[in-house]
């Protein structure tokens, strides 16, 4: 006599919350294969992924690093886990405001006089006012031979952190800016995107990898908690936002380095010779 099926529900001894986690488990199974090629493993957005490739290529390949000061990030920026992972021996620094840091504020007079490979500062002077003081900070860390690597936004969303002040800037500007200072410009780019641009400005969003690639089935999937990043609220699939993110995925996905749609942007600086007295 064959066996009997019993559903799952049937067991008195499952709660709601084991149903539900056997469901979940049922659809991430259900969806893996769609899934799994097409999401990255990492969270950082599509922006910060463009700036960290750009940054591996533009000194991690050339430079030897000894001394790195990270100003205004933390030991988790992907800056950082690519420089630990070629320079295990590196030591890293940390300056800001958070507790735990260096003490540095970005809108005061420099107080440092370091000599640091490389000075990181990533998305951090869209939140100062005060931008002389800025470069000349960055400056007072890094030596004679190193660079100075400054991403920053060319067009952003509004976002405290603690305070907010631009929507960003074009590198011409962040070039004038450490030239007068006592800085060397040597090298800038442009990250443009459409697609991003619109994702920004349209849904007030960076999005992942995965949902830039595929913002119809990203931004579903990703409301629902079947993606790496943390669950959104369920507003985020709501019909308007959905409309916008299958406009979103007949927009063009290129990325060049034109300023009509540009997103993001860096600067490479190295410092002037200080004359010995």
């Amino acid at each position: 006599m064959g066996r009997r099926f019993e559903p799952v529900w049937a067991h008195n001894s499952l709660s709601m919350t084991d149903l539900y986690s056997l469901f979940m488990r049922k659809i991430r199974s259900t969806l893996s294969e769609v899934v799994n090629p097409l999401r990255t493993d990492s969270n950082m957005n599509y922006l910060r992924l463009r700036v960290t490739d750009d940054f591996y290529t533009e000194l991690l390949v050339t430079t030897k690093i000894e001394r790195v000061a990270v100003v205004g990030g933390s030991l988790e920026d992907p800056e950082v886990t690519l420089i630990k992972k070629l320079f295990p021996n590196a030591i890293i620094e940390i300056y800001g405001i958070e507790q735990n840091q260096k003490f540095l504020d970005l809108n005061k007079p420099a107080i440092f006089r370091e000599s640091f490979d490389i000075v990181l500062c990533t998305n951090v002077i869209e939140h100062v006012f005060h931008h002389e003081n800025f470069a000349r900070n960055l400056l007072s860390l890094v030596e004679e031979d190193g660079f100075i690597w400054c991403a920053f936004p060319f067009s952003d969303m509004f976002h405290n952190s603690p305070k907010y002040y631009s929507a960003g800037y074009d590198p011409e500007y962040i070039e004038a800016l450490f030239d007068r200072n006592g800085g060397i410009y040597l090298r800038s780019g442009i990250i443009s995107s459409k697609r991003g641009y619109l994702f920004t400005h349209l849904l007030q969003d960076w999005p992942s990898e995965f949902r830039y690639k595929k913002p119809f089935i990203g931004q579903i999937l990703w409301t629902l908690g079947l993606t790496n990043s943390p669950r959104p609220p369920v507003k985020n699939i709501a019909i308007n936002k959905l409309v916008i993110c299958f406009y979103l995925s007949l927009v063009s996905k290129k990325f060049n380095s034109e300023k009509m749609f540009a997103c993001g942007a860096w600067v490479k600086i190295g410092r002037i010779r200080i004359p010995s007295s």
